[in-house]
């Protein structure tokens, strides 16, 4: 074999290995950083689903301080006293709603409609108080509700004050539902949480409920105590993006498959209008918890942490997300420049060779060889000859 052809091969060898090399150094690598994003994502799920149920945990606390309150408790047995005469209802609406000198959406501001009846006597007792709960701890509204269903009261006075949670038009909501859970489990001092729906009277906006009995010292049943809970503080917890990278974002699926907070990526709220339908979010619908890389609901490869979120005897779906690409690009610049170093190995190949085919050759072999490589060689003077 020449000289050229042998050292034309030698170099092509040595750099096919070392390429080879490289691309295995950086697939390596390329799994090594995956592997860290990956425990990050399920980390960050699991601070996400911490700070949810710490929440609701909250808002439990708060229905039952209230529930266990007894001015609440004799309050609420003076509404049913009164609110069973005839007519009741009619005129509690007439005053505070029909004829509230506020303007819609602002009902709230009226504490007493004047009229020198026993309701308004109560109401302004109770108002005051539960309008400045609503308005510091983030909720929507605040309910008492009769044993039968009524709502008696409310902070807002939307379209269901004085309707009734039995046979009324909201009967079938999610308010209903746990009125009736609260009201079947109020031996028990049951807590019922409702999943997120959007509500008419709150003008369509999403929101959840939780309920629970008021029982009088005797153990009597007097009714319930309901809190609208909106999604602001879902939308904080879920929206917060530190440490999620440029494509990188957590949200919530319900059992629907529609979300229960907003998509990182769109102008408009998709809470209750995105559906995601992918194979994590059923796994974690499921109960499981894990880390795969699935097409996402915008259709980008991304890798996707799951983590299964009871809420209220239901099952929600915690997804902490980030694209792959982003994934391969961050691993790129973080990769150790190996580049010298595989110069300094094909050069160190290369001169062992050559140092191997110089020493290790027979005696003449290698002037034999150098002179085969000149007569071969076009500019040979031997060809001259």
């Amino acid at each position: 074999m020449s000289a050229v052809r042998f050292w034309t091969l030698a170099a092509l060898g040595c750099g096919l290995l070392l390429a080879l090399f490289a691309w295995g150094f950086a697939q390596w690598h390329l799994g090594k950083h995956s592997a860290v994003v990956s425990e990050r994502l399920l980390l960050l799920g699991e601070l996400r689903r911490g700070a949810v149920q710490r929440y609701f945990s909250t808002v439990q606390a708060e229905l039952r301080f209230w529930s266990s309150s007894q001015e609440i408790i004799a309050i609420q047995s003076d509404l049913l006293d009164v609110w069973q005469r005839e007519g009741e209802a009619a005129s509690a609406r007439l005053h505070y709603v029909d004829h509230n000198p506020h303007p819609a959406g602002e009902y709230r501001a009226l504490d007493d409609a004047g009229d020198g009846s026993r309701y308004s006597e109560l109401h302004r007792g109770l108002h005051e108080a539960a309008r400045l709960f609503v308005t510091e701890r983030g909720y929507y509204n605040f309910f008492l509700i009769s044993p039968g269903g009524d709502i008696m009261y409310s902070v807002e006075k939307d379209d269901d004050f004085a309707t009734s949670l039995v046979d009324g038009p909201y009967a079938d909501t999610w308010l209903g539902r746990v009125f009736r859970r609260a009201r079947e489990g109020h031996e028990l001092g049951v807590v019922a949480l409702s999943d997120m729906q959007s509500y008419a009277p709150s003008h369509g906006a999403p929101a959840m409920f939780i309920a629970t009995a008021l029982r009088a010292a005797d153990g009597r049943f007097l009714g319930v105590l309901a809190f609208e809970l909106p999604t602001d503080e879902l939308l904080h917890i879920m929206n917060y993006a530190k440490g999620m990278g440029d494509s990188g974002e957590t949200y919530l699926v319900g059992p629907d498959l529609l979300m229960r907070s907003d998509s990182r990526f769109s102008e408009t709220s998709t809470v209750l209008q995105q559906s995601v339908a992918t194979a994590s979010v059923e796994r974690a619908l499921a109960g499981e918890q894990g880390v795969d890389v699935v097409e996402g609901y915008r259709g980008e490869s991304v890798m996707s942490a799951y983590l299964p979120l009871p809420v209220g005897g239901r099952s929600w779906a915690l997804m902490a997300e980030m694209d792959t690409q982003e994934i391969a690009r961050e691993a790129a610049r973080e990769r150790p420049s190996i580049a010298g170093i595989l110069a300094f190995i094909y050069g160190l190949s290369l001169w062992t060779l050559w140092y191997w085919r110089l020493r290790y050759l027979p005696e003449g072999a290698a002037d034999a060889a150098m002179l085969n490589d000149l007569v071969d060689s076009p500019d040979s003077p031997l060809l001259d000859a």
